[in-house]
């Protein structure tokens, strides 16, 4: 991915969701958070579905940002699968336990 602004990665997370019929649905199998990190405009971030360490290389004024997502096998195989990527800068979580109205 290139970086359109100057902004920090760890404001977003990349979804691998359900495909079909030419679109995304509901269905998300795995995520990835971005650590925070500055990235710079014209920047890439590259995410790989395997094990590594995190590093960066520059090559003429551009900085490639490698990052690993620690899987033991490609996720990206099934053409009923999709790669969705939001900006969530601002999250609640929650331990799973909803209270009842009533």
């Amino acid at each position: 991915m290139k970086a359109e602004t100057a902004l920090d990665i760890g404001e977003y997370v990349l979804l691998q969701t359900g495909f079909k019929d030419g679109g995304v649905n509901s269905a998300v199998f795995s995520a990835f958070w971005f650590p925070d990190k500055e990235v710079s405009a014209g920047d890439y971030v590259i995410l790989y579905t395997k094990s590594g360490k995190a590093s960066s290389k520059e090559f003429n004024d551009v900085h490639s940002h490698f990052l690993y997502w620690g899987k033991a096998h490609s996720i990206w195989q099934d053409e009923a699968k999709a790669a969705v990527l939001f900006h969530a800068p601002d999250w609640d979580s929650f331990s799973g336990h909803l209270a009842r109205a009533g």
